[in-house]
């Protein structure tokens, strides 16, 4: 009867181990991934190059909501499609709005 009980903490206590150590492996490579949120995309018209517009060439490296990535040629981020880590600089929705003047 003691068996039984031993053997069942100890397959309890293997697994709460496993869970526990594999939280850091998550987290770490959670991160690795780039995110897309196509549901906002299609309702915001993305497209991944940019629009002209009475002469203003409109693209998400010189909009207010554009959050950019590790360089000026990469993919970046975007305020109004949070999660969203795979927009183009050069890309263009229906959301842009220009970026202030530095």
């Amino acid at each position: 009867m003691n068996d039984k009980v031993t053997l069942s903490r100890r397959n309890a206590l293997k697994t709460i181990s496993l869970g526990l150590a594999s939280i850091p492996v998550v987290a770490i490579t959670g991160n690795a991934y780039a995110a897309k949120n196509d549901a906002l995309r299609k309702a915001l018209n993305y497209i991944d190059k940019p629009v002209t517009k009475n002469g203003v060439v409109e693209q998400c490296n010189n909009c207010v909501h554009w959050v950019p990535g590790k360089d000026a040629k990469a993919l970046g981020g975007c305020k109004i499609l949070p999660g969203d880590t795979e927009i183009s600089p050069n890309g263009h929705c229906t959301g842009w709005s220009a970026a202030p003047k530095k």
